[in-house]
């Protein structure tokens, strides 16, 4: 029985001596297969630097003006989907290559800065074109220059106070403080005091008209000023519905009637102020950098 023992054993040692050899041959081979990882991703970071820099002069050429302001006039949201995807595809981040951080190269941190740096100056080019964007929907027509206010818009028949306020809230989000955004605010202000005559007509007019006939406060001061302040309507759908109950008080307080040219658009470019409008913003700021 000493021998089938002897041979038994030798036969243990001899699988226990192959599976350490394995092991220790395993262990050698993922080691070199992980210092590989390492070269690659520190060249692949290292080349990146390359196409950042072409990133960044792409991002350069979505503004009009050297200082980054201004948006260019024909900018599409396309431009930005195909410049974020070629940033995301630049990786610089050790676990992108499944390697420790410790490994990267001591210039990888200036890289991956350079990369968070463009990541918010592409997502405020974004955030700047929607709210262009949602500032044209509040108008019958685009506005004519993001770059110098002109009190020529026209709103919607449908706008709302909201509508307004949503994009007023995107501003305070942006944390920005430039001409940019001074200027979009003149927009929503313009916006703002379209919008508040109108309230204050269909006010007026509820409180002269009830179901169809005149009220006290129908007088000539009060139908001189209604008719003052309808003229100056832009929307024209709005102005002509106003003329119909501006005819109606009109005609009961034996002046006869009036059309709606007779008040053409006005060209004033008066507007309520924020005090007004009892709307007081807050500036806020943030580096893109």
């Amino acid at each position: 029985m000493g021998r089938p023992l002897l041979k038994g054993l030798a036969v243990t040692a001899v699988g226990i001596g192959a599976i350490v050899i394995c092991y220790m041959g395993y262990q050698a081979n993922a080691s070199h297969q992980y210092e590989q990882r390492v070269q690659y991703a520190n060249k692949a970071i290292e080349n990146g630097q390359e196409k950042l820099a072409a990133i960044d002069k792409t991002i350069g050429l979505f503004y009009v003006d050297d200082q980054q302001v201004f948006l260019r006039e024909d900018l599409e949201d396309g431009e930005l989907t195909s410049e974020r995807g070629k940033l995301e595809a630049v990786k610089v981040d050790a676990e992108e290559y499944n390697i420790q951080t410790k490994d990267l190269a001591s210039d990888t941190k200036k890289i991956q800065e350079t990369k968070a740096a463009l990541t918010k100056k592409i997502a405020l080019v974004e955030d700047k074109l929607a709210v262009q964007n949602k500032t044209n929907e509040l108008f019958e027509k685009s506005v004519s220059s993001w770059q110098e206010p002109v009190n020529d818009v026209v709103i919607k028949e449908d706008l709302t106070d909201e509508a307004i306020g949503n994009i007023r809230e995107d501003l305070k989000l942006m944390m920005i403080d430039d001409q940019w955004k001074k200027n979009i605010t003149d927009y929503l202000d313009f916006a703002d005091a379209q919008l508040t005559r109108i309230k204050d007509i269909e006010k007026s007019i509820g409180e002269m008209l009830k179901d169809g006939q005149i009220t006290e406060n129908a007088t000539y001061e009060s139908y001189l000023s209604l008719a003052d302040s309808i003229s100056q309507v832009r929307n024209e759908s709005k102005k002509a519905d106003f003329t119909k109950s501006l005819n109606t008080i009109s005609e009961q307080l034996g002046y006869g009637g009036v059309s709606s040219d007779d008040g053409g658009a006005s060209d004033s470019s008066d507007t309520y102020s924020e005090e007004d409008t009892g709307y007081d913003e807050e500036a806020y700021t943030e580096d893109y950098e």
